[in-house]
């Protein structure tokens, strides 16, 4: 990296997401695993539009998510690249932002209880460089200029550098 801070990459933020599908005693048993992988406490998702043949109605909760930020972050993404260390080019998108999946909630380190069950779960991950509060201000607010933005090459070799996370092309 160069020497100008202001041109340092760093996590802006860390989303997971359970989708579950349906609500009740199986999204209750997913937003206790949830609270107990991120340390935080999830948000109930609702459904955009019914699906009949899936049983889903508009506006009923089928999912949970949490935002972590700034070192519970950073934390969590090491603890994921514990369990994952391997991501492909096409999980990355133009502007250096990647998601990746978790197959299993018991490869945190939490044992597996029948009453339970497995859970996957989504990862999403916003990088950022310093300065980007303008796009996203109220007041005044402005385009990111190009050479601020982050690009594809420069999100993969921070995630290389930072995490030791092997980019594969398939």
């Amino acid at each position: 990296m160069t020497a100008n801070p202001m041109r340092r990459i760093e996590i802006d933020k860390v989303v997971i997401n359970m989708a579950v599908g349906e609500s009740g005693e199986k999204l209750a048993k997913a937003e206790k695993l949830l609270e107990r992988i991120a340390g935080q406490k999830p948000i109930k998702r609702l459904a955009k539009r019914t699906i009949q043949p899936l049983g889903i109605k508009k506006g009923e909760a089928i999912a949970c998510k949490v935002t972590l930020r700034r070192e519970r972050a950073k934390e969590f993404l090491k603890r994921c690249f514990k369990i994952q260390n391997k991501l492909l080019m096409s999980q990355f998108d133009t502007y250096g932002n990647f998601s990746f999946g978790i197959a299993e909630h018991t490869d945190f380190g939490i044992r597996y209880d029948p009453k339970v069950g497995i859970y996957g779960m989504d990862v999403s991950v916003s990088l950022k460089r310093p300065g980007n509060r303008i796009k996203e201000r109220r007041i005044q607010k402005k385009k990111l200029p190009g050479k601020q933005r982050i690009s594809k090459e420069e999100g993969m070799a921070f995630l290389e550098k930072e995490y030791g996370v092997e980019v594969v092309e398939v």
